[in-house]
């Protein structure tokens, strides 16, 4: 990879090198993080056509703002799609008002019609690129998502370079004695495979290796795949990780002229990921490494200690995380914990387990990994199936140990523990509340307590 800036913010920081998505799909994992819950909490399991997130349920933002900074998001959202948030609230504006938004510039990525209304696609029609972007985009769609070539503009008009434009006149414009919180949210490298101009040509397919759990061919979305195939998709997406590391030292410049920079809580992170050729998939969706694990590198000079952990996280424990570092108070109900004990060199551990969950229909798939060990359980190819894995001896996950005998205590263990975890994770909104006979009798010993008379004022 050509990441240089990322890089150095890595080492001027923490690792994190177990660090698991609450669902690999957009939607849901991006749900877990602003709520604190897992997705057998909200309900969201995989993408929507027709959702909007209940601000009710998301407080991540107004726990942040209860603490004093100004709350802002830029790019990518997907809390909301269609118009569903109508039904509750009169404008977008009001929506993200209530979500504890002082500011909010959604740009979900390129355009694949031109009857968009976001301020790239207003960008590119300004600039007579709208028709090429969306036919480039439809076609994409319709035909090979993962056919790697060039996009049909150039870096400067591309969809990240513009968010970052857009969040770096942010930061440049807020006033420097206000703390703030700001998520930006790039599309990349998320596919179609699209890296704009010099970075689609940045990686040589010959020169990159291919981990062993890649099959010689295999089929995806009606298309079959070989191992040449995937070194060219390979190659475009590492210049989408090195156009995403330009706009990183973009931000980070905007902070440094701010002058808050080296007081700056920097964390980088992704909803899920990609599993390019992996086990003979390509997108996400799923529960192996290249899919569930993500990224996590914080930075907080200071604070922060310099390294890498092996300690189990979750992506959503970026929540509390922010709001124990800005002295906030975490909304009650939440699951999501904060690494910031182990971020600062104060604990070890964070967490027993990770999970992870998946499902468009029932039976939904859930995920269990321990500091060793990765379970799973989902639907595949019509059937029930299982998967049990040794991590620290099978990375790539290539040797399945479900169906061993000599595994089947191990797996009955993953299984009670995954059995356990679910029923002390639930939202259970009779929580507090007492019986009619249990108040009747508080009600009482109210009454017969002796009231203590109170000094008369001269």
């Amino acid at each position: 990879m050509h990441t240089p800036i990322l890089a150095t913010v890595a080492k001027e920081g923490m690792i994190f090198d177990h660090c698991y998505t609450n669902s690999p799909v957009c939607m849901p994992a991006r749900v877990s993080l602003v709520t604190g819950w897992y997705p057998h909490n909200h309900g969201l399991w995989g993408n929507a056509n027709d959702y909007h997130l209940s601000p009710a349920m998301a407080p991540m933002f107004r726990d942040i703002q209860h603490a004093g900074l100004t709350t802002a998001q830029i790019g990518k959202l997907h809390w909301y799609t269609g118009g569903n948030w109508h039904q509750d609230f009169p404008t977008l504006d009001d929506y993200n008002r209530a979500m504890g938004l002082d500011t909010v510039v959604s740009i979900s990525g390129p355009p694949d019609s031109e009857g968009g209304h976001d301020l790239y696609t207003q960008y590119l029609e300004k600039h007579g690129l709208l028709g090429a972007v969306a036919r480039d985009q439809l076609r994409r769609l319709r035909e090979n998502e993962y056919e790697a070539r060039p996009a049909a503009v150039d870096p400067e008009d591309y969809h990240d370079t513009f968010v970052t434009h857009l969040a770096d006149d942010y930061i440049r414009k807020q006033p420097h004695d206000k703390p703030m919180f700001l998520v930006v949210s790039l599309h990349s490298p998320h596919p179609p495979l699209d890296a704009p101009g010099k970075y689609a040509t940045m990686f040589d397919p010959v020169d990159l290796a291919l981990p062993a759990n890649v099959p010689e061919e295999f089929n995806y979305d009606r298309h079959i795949f070989n191992q040449a195939d995937v070194r060219k998709m390979l190659a475009n997406y590492l210049g989408k990780m090195a156009l995403c590391d330009d706009c990183i030292g973009e931000l980070i410049e905007a902070m440094k002229a701010r002058g808050t920079w080296d007081n700056c809580l920097f964390v980088f992170t992704s909803d899920h990921g990609e599993m390019m050729g992996a086990h003979g998939a390509l997108s996400k969706a799923r529960f192996w490494e290249e899919s569930a694990r993500v990224p996590l590198v914080v930075r907080w000079p200071g604070h922060v200690q310099t390294g890498r952990t092996p300690a189990l996280v979750q992506l959503f424990d970026v929540y509390p995380t922010i709001v124990e570092a800005v002295g906030g108070t975490l909304s009650p109900g939440r699951f999501a914990r904060s690494f910031l004990p182990v971020a600062t060199d104060k604990a070890t551990t964070a967490r027993e387990v990770v999970v992870s969950e998946i499902g468009m229909t029932t039976p939904l798939g859930l995920m269990m990994r321990d500091a060793r060990y990765k379970w799973w359980a989902d639907s595949g190819r019509n059937r029930e199936s299982e998967h049990l894995f040794d991590l620290d001896a099978d990375p790539l996950e290539q040797t399945d140990l479900a169906s061993a005998p000599e595994h089947h205590d191990l797996l009955e263990k993953m299984r009670n523990r995954a059995l356990t975890w679910l029923r002390s994770t639930q939202v259970n909104l009779a929580e507090g509340s007492k019986s009619k006979i249990q108040r009747s009798r508080e009600a009482a010993e109210k009454e017969e307590k002796p009231k203590v008379p109170q000094a008369k004022e001269p």
